[in-house]
């Protein structure tokens, strides 16, 4: 059943990407604060689709979430990754610096590629294995950066639904993350997944987006309780910021009818900056 209520999602813009970050947190700290002291086991899932510094996850942007998050928990925190090569995830993080954030904050890594899992069906068709650290999180972050290929955008959704899919091997046959992505259901199945992978909590870092396989400055932040209305946001403010409309994924407006979350701006309401 969709959802009635609206949603609310914060949107920050400036020149400093952590306080983009916190600013939009800020503004929506009374939607998550409850569910986040009372979880047990709590997820970041960051966007290493790219693995060119401007093009993923930043560290400054995981420090920003761990500040915030902080405030309401003292539970150990687990950042978890798989690379769509299928390539063991260490060597980036380390690269990217995240080692030293594992140091200051204490902090859990799990390779998604490596996990034990679950195979689900979604559709008649095709099962496909799903990270058992994302489905046992009681409280999944997802800290995505906006992805424009085509027509074609990549978000806070996708960065759970289709990262938490497994690649191990180099064969076909165990490359679950392209036998998603290359589904004729691909969005019928992304729909399916956030119904056992929903993210508790949205942050989607526009301080850089890739477009068309290039980074662009873009200098915003997007935070919300609601995964799908944080990518509609999201889209919307790159739209604004390239000057041209960009169209909804088909998953969003599934993911709407299957009550998880608000695929229309019509039933979200922005805090903060205006779109």
């Amino acid at each position: 059943m969709p959802l009635k209520q609206k949603a609310g999602v914060a949107l920050a813009k400036g020149a400093v990407r952590y306080d983009n970050i916190l600013k939009s947190l800020e503004m929506v700290a009374d939607s998550i604060s409850g569910k986040l002291s009372n979880s047990m086991r709590i997820v970041i899932k960051p966007d290493f689709f790219f693995t060119k510094q401007r093009m993923s996850t930043s560290t400054d942007a995981v420090k920003a979430v761990l500040d915030f998050i902080l405030e309401f928990t003292n539970k150990k925190i687990t950042i978890a990754e798989g690379l769509p090569t299928g390539s063991d995830i260490r060597p980036v993080f380390h690269l990217a610096g995240f080692h030293e954030l594992a140091d200051d904050y204490g902090l859990r890594f799990v390779d998604l590629n490596r996990d034990d899992y679950v195979a689900i069906a979604v559709s008649k068709a095709l099962r496909l294995r799903v990270a058992k650290t994302v489905l046992n999180s009681d409280f999944i972050i997802s800290v995505a950066v906006p992805k424009l290929s085509g027509s074609s955008f990549s978000c806070a959704v996708a960065n759970v639904a289709v990262g938490s899919v497994l690649r191990t091997g180099k064969s076909a046959a165990t490359n679950d993350k392209q036998k998603l992505i290359s589904s004729k259901n691909y969005d019928a199945a992304v729909a399916e997944i956030m119904k056992v992978a929903k993210p508790s909590l949205a942050v989607v870092d526009g301080f850089w987006s890739v477009v068309n396989k290039k980074s662009l400055e873009t200098n915003f932040c997007v935070a919300s309780a609601d995964a799908v209305a944080a990518d509609v946001v999201a889209v919307a403010a790159l739209g604004k910021g390239l000057k041209r409309k960009i169209l909804k994924q088909k998953y969003l407006e599934l993911c709407s009818l299957a009550g998880i979350g608000q695929s229309s701006l019509a039933s979200i309401k922005v805090v903060g900056e205006k779109l």
